[in-house]
């Protein structure tokens, strides 16, 4: 990790009374929920379309069966 950003961390964590770890670890969870978040979001918008997704692996199945 470079120098500047664990400067920056300890500086946050001076700030919140806490310990780099502590700090790490809370960015980590959070950056971890926006993305779980956003994945959910993105599969509730594409399981509420009614439009076809594309793809023809049935079809590609149904030509390569004896």
């Amino acid at each position: 990790m470079p120098d500047e950003l664990l400067r920056e961390v300890d500086a946050e964590a001076g700030r919140l009374g806490t310990t780099r770890s502590a700090v790490l670890r809370g960015f980590a969870d959070s950056a971890l929920r926006r993305r779980r978040a956003s994945r959910a979001a993105a599969m509730r918008t594409l399981l509420a379309s009614d439009e076809r997704h594309g793809g023809a692996a049935a079809g590609l199945v149904k030509t390569t069966r004896p």
